[in-house]
């Protein structure tokens, strides 16, 4: 009897029990993640493309924006994407700012068969800041195509056009447009300041912080535009630097830089979709 009652472990079994089940609900939670992953993802991309439909058919010219960055937010995102590729395709987006959203969003998915589509934009759509993105675009979703077209398009006497080719070049780690970038940093309207200060931030200051020439004084966040002090120390200092040299020789860095990125991405909007499963079984 002594025996009996020394380890009887019913209460600590009944205390137990909720969290046996919760366990054993999460437990099966992960192995139906690990089992059906792939269907999952897709049913829940499904709910994220709908969500995004809805936002690209809003009359709010904001709301469609917004669908079109929630388009770049997910892989399989396909009938968003073909709702943005139908609506470049007609013409039928009036609004500017959306049809650079677009635009935008079709050159975050670096699916070469968008080229064609991104290429007329970029020849003929009439507002000069989306025709700079369509550069931009054209650069990341196919780079030979893009050289091609750099080659045959005519340079329009435009700021943005320029600026787009000369970002474009740098997306591709080519610094042909760094003296075109510099001045418009420092002497551009304040969006082109902003735009070709971001553009340098990523393509050109970590040449410089590589080669030891960065100016240690400045410290800059991504993003915020350059004064005409750094804008001229940065050029005075690129001076004699065969910075293109510089960028070949560290480009496998930062190819692996931004595929961890990309790997961090995923793994992110994975546990997102797994915390969102499992506070559903749980409610």
């Amino acid at each position: 009897m002594g025996w009996q009652n020394s380890t009887d472990s019913r209460p600590q079994r009944q205390s137990s029990v909720p969290w046996g089940r919760y366990l054993a609900v999460t437990v099966g939670a992960v192995m139906l993640l690990g089992l059906t992953g792939g269907s999952l993802a897709w049913l829940l991309a499904g709910r994220h493309d709908r969500e995004a439909l809805e936002l690209l058919a809003s009359t709010d010219p904001e709301a469609r924006r917004v669908g079109a960055w929630r388009t770049t937010q997910h892989d399989s995102m396909l009938h968003s994407r073909r709702a943005i590729i139908e609506a470049l395709e007609s013409r039928s987006e009036a609004v500017p700012a959306v049809r650079e959203s677009y635009v935008h969003a079709l050159g975050r998915t670096r699916d070469a068969d968008c080229f064609p589509l991104i290429a007329s934009v970029l020849q003929n759509d009439p507002d000069a800041y989306v025709r700079h993105t369509a550069w931009i675009a054209a650069a990341r979703v196919d780079p030979e195509g893009f050289r091609r077209l750099a080659a045959e398009v005519p340079e329009r006497d435009e700021a943005w056009d320029e600026l787009g080719r000369a970002c474009a070049w740098l997306e591709l780690g080519e610094l042909r447009g760094i003296d075109d970038l510099l001045e418009w940093a420092a002497a551009g309207e304040v969006a082109q300041q902003r735009v070709a200060s971001l553009a340098l931030m990523r393509g050109v200051a970590p040449l410089l912080d590589a080669a030891g020439r960065w100016p240690r004084a400045y410290v800059v966040r991504e993003g915020e535009r350059w004064s005409r002090e750094l804008v001229d120390l940065v050029a005075a200092r690129l001076v004699g630097l065969d910075v293109q040299a510089v960028a070949d020789q560290i480009a496998p860095s930062v190819e692996r830089a931004a595929e961890v990125r990309r790997v961090v991405r995923r793994l992110t909007s994975t546990r997102d979709r797994i915390a969102r499963l499992l506070v559903a079984i749980r409610g």
